[in-house]
């Protein structure tokens, strides 16, 4: 269990997955070592040990970064079991690439949510209750 994030280029900044028009594809984020380049600026102990499966392990918690076996990268699937803390680094690397980061458990564009922290604390909340069913 995991908040996931989707992270994507289009050939043009959209504010809303309603905007997107029907006929629009998305555009390579890059090559794989440009995009492991790029998440390990922000999250500079990642583990790309595995090319298409980057696991990043910090004090804040963990993201594993999916890049699939494409080169160069279409897409990018963000598994993350942490704290709020590493919201503001995945804006920072999607502004810093022109990407976009969709939360998908809201449906939404991190970037232009009124509450980017939505989406994980959400998913934080879920599994804090789920744990309290277990005991």
């Amino acid at each position: 269990m995991s908040w996931d994030v989707s992270i994507i280029k289009f050939s043009k900044t959209y504010t809303s997955l309603e905007e997107i028009p029907d006929d629009e594809k998305p555009i390579a984020l890059g090559s794989q070592k440009s995009v492991h380049e790029a998440v390990s600026e922000y999250f500079p102990s990642t583990d790309w040990s595995d090319p298409s499966w980057g696991i990043f392990d910090s004090e804040f918690g963990s993201i594993e970064f999916n890049l699939g076996d494409d080169d160069p990268s279409s897409d990018m699937m963000l598994h993350a079991r942490a704290s709020n803390a590493v919201v503001p680094l995945i804006l920072a690397l999607c502004k810093g690439q022109d990407w976009l980061a969709v939360d998908c458990s809201t449906g939404e564009f991190l970037e232009f949510t009124e509450d980017p922290n939505a989406g994980i604390e959400g998913w934080r909340a879920y599994r804090d209750q789920m744990f309290k069913k277990q005991t």
